[in-house]
């Protein structure tokens, strides 16, 4: 059976959120990191052959208003606990990659009850001074595909950040590239520090790290830093993978969250 993709509309509050849906099976939310936000990517078709996944377009990424209105992580958190209830789900498992992955983990210290199992994806939100990670804000753009991906001359390196053939083409991309960084800045800049450490022992939920072994945005040894943390959790480090392992390994990454959540 050849499963459809769903795009809707829903309101959380005074946000309209555009959500992806597609699978069958327990529900599974997806929330993205701050790059590869756009379309819907292969590993995310593998999990729909199990789960009943929803990827909403958070507020303030490509043509997601409402990020005016979220003023600090607490609030983030809130508002997706809040999507949550107004896409009709209870505990789903969650997904998180990069502030996404730090949004999950905030939502379940916050509110416990508001989510089943988690996997945090390359998940930001702590700070090691022995270990910073490249500042995604100072990267030029130019060099940007080399931080995120272990091979930037890869096909999916190029397909998710491919070449402008045009000065227009550059310009969206520039313009769709600052507005996304600038919305991920309000949360993460300077420092991707916000207390996250106090709350991790308050997370309940079974919870999976997932790291790429060759990121530079968020080091692999970051993983101790949440595990050490969150009582019973586990960790896996995904190898020869960049930050964007969710796109150069997918079947891997699949295969580890589907694991995960159905045992």
């Amino acid at each position: 059976m050849v499963l459809q993709k769903d795009l809707s509309t829903v309101n959380v509050g005074s946000i309209q959120v555009k959500v992806a849906k597609k699978g069958q099976g327990e529900p599974l939310v997806f929330l993205h990191g701050a790059f590869a936000y756009q379309g819907w990517h292969p590993f995310l078709d593998r999990l729909a052959e199990q789960f009943t996944v929803y990827a909403p377009l958070q507020p303030g990424f490509s043509e997601s208003n409402g990020v005016d209105q979220i003023d600090d992580v607490l609030e983030l958190a809130l508002y997706h606990i809040d999507l949550i209830e107004a896409l009709g789900l209870e505990r789903p498992n969650v997904v998180g990659h990069f502030i996404g992955g730090m949004t999950a983990a905030e939502m379940a210290a916050i509110c416990p009850h508001s989510v089943g199992r988690l996997v945090l994806a390359a998940p930001t939100g702590i700070w090691v001074d022995d270990a910073p990670g490249v500042d995604l804000f100072a990267t030029p753009a130019n060099e940007l595909k080399s931080v995120l991906f272990a091979d930037p001359k890869s096909s999916v390196a190029v397909a998710a950040m491919p070449e402008p053939q045009s000065d227009e083409e550059r310009g969206v991309q520039s313009l769709d590239r600052v507005r996304s960084l600038s919305t991920v800045g309000k949360f993460l800049w300077p420092i991707p520090d916000r207390g996250l450490k106090r709350r991790l022992g308050r997370i309940k939920s079974p919870t999976l790290i997932v790291m790429g072994e060759n990121d530079q945005i968020v080091p692999a040894s970051y993983a101790d830093e949440f595990t050490n943390r969150i009582a019973g959790s586990r960790q896996q480090t995904i190898a020869g993978a960049g930050h964007m392992f969710i796109l150069e390994q997918p079947d891997e990454f699949a295969g580890l969250v589907a694991d995960f959540f159905s045992n």
